[in-house]
């Protein structure tokens, strides 16, 4: 029985530009895909094969990088010979990014079915999908249509769906600026994104007996993120700034780290919620979520701030503690989520605050 599993990159690509326009505008992406993928075995009959999902909200460019995790360089060498012996080409493994046109070769897959498909999947497990009928039917039509694009017989040209292929690897010490090999590219305009209702896939083969770990990076203008924790950069949410004037609270948080944030941190609700609390002498006196801390959602990149003022009369002599609560998130500085101070009584009609360590 072969083996196939079926993850999926799906790229929703939508948005739109003044008709004069061709191409996007190409912009910094903050979507980001960023896993360690594990291939299996497969031949030049019979690849193994991957597809990956990914949702674009906008217009622009799709950029991805394919890099051997930990490669054994001998062991590829002969490898790679001995199929260019065996074959009379030289590549082991295949990365094609296609629009949803490539699984009948004829027109888009309906939004709404492939919504509900991509929910679905993304529920289950590699283990999973190799008793999926779903995921092996689509599977096989991707194989099928790999073969066809791929295959012996000369085409006049590519087939509109197929929007680029690499066939080339990066090892650990690839130079930054051979920039073509193990990368791939592919700016989308706006006559593209009417023909393929915006809906993309990134496909990964295996030709070879080699079953290499990648990181497999693919940047795009989008908001989800899917990235590995070995490959996260520091996230950190701190407090910077506590005030108290009269009967306001004043709290500062700023992004600290060096990642942006994900824009699901803004939209949980209940105890997952991204939560400012404010607390008096012990006591909770109450808080406000991440989304109403940051409407403008100024934190979302590194170095930005947002303040909140909380109106509350507090006593003389009273302490005062702001305390950010984030359950579920890889904070990288638990220590700044906390900023006590003491509010002493007035002298000279001034309010002195003196300010606690945690």
């Amino acid at each position: 029985m072969k083996r196939v599993v079926g993850f999926v990159i799906v790229a929703l690509l939508c948005g739109f530009l003044p008709g004069t326009l061709v191409y996007a505008e190409i912009a910094e992406n903050q979507g980001l895909f960023h896993r360690q993928i594990k291939l299996y075995t497969g031949d030049a009959q019979d690849s193994y094969l991957l597809v990956f999902p990914v949702e674009v909200t906008q217009p622009g460019r799709v950029e991805c990088e394919f890099k051997l995790l930990r490669p054994d360089e001998e062991r590829y060498q002969r490898t790679l010979e001995k199929i260019r012996q065996e074959r009379g080409k030289a590549f082991m493994f295949r990365w094609s990014l296609v629009d949803s046109r490539f699984f009948d070769q004829k027109k888009p897959m309906e939004p709404g079915k492939f919504q509900q498909w991509l929910q679905e999947a993304n529920n289950y497990n590699p283990v999973e999908y190799l008793a999926g009928d779903q995921i092996r039917g689509m599977v096989r039509g991707a194989k099928a249509a790999l073969d066809f694009v791929f295959g012996k017989k000369k085409k006049k040209q590519a087939p509109v769906y197929l929007h680029g292929y690499s066939q080339s690897v990066r090892f650990p010490h690839t130079p930054d600026n051979h920039v073509t090999t193990g990368r791939m590219r592919h700016d989308i305009d706006f006559n593209e994104l009417a023909q393929t209702q915006g809906m993309y896939f990134l496909v990964l083969e295996n030709f070879s007996q080699l079953t290499p770990e990648l990181e497999v990076k693919v940047s795009f203008p989008g908001k989800q993120h899917q990235v590995d924790k070995d490959f996260l950069l520091p996230r950190d949410l701190g407090i910077t700034a506590l005030q108290v004037h009269g009967d306001h609270v004043y709290v500062e948080v700023q992004n600290l780290g060096e990642a942006s944030l994900p824009q699901e941190l803004y939209t949980r609700k209940g105890k997952d919620a991204a939560t400012l609390m404010l607390w008096l002498d012990g006591k909770s006196w109450g808080g406000v979520t991440l989304a109403r801390l940051d409407p403008a959602k100024n934190l979302l990149e590194p170095g930005g701030k947002a303040g909140y003022t909380f109106k509350v009369a507090v006593a003389d002599n009273s302490e005062v503690v702001s305390k950010l609560t984030l359950p579920k998130f890889e904070d990288a500085d638990a220590g700044n989520n906390e900023k006590k101070q003491l509010r002493r009584a007035l002298l000279k009609g001034l309010t002195p605050i003196k300010e606690l360590q945690p």
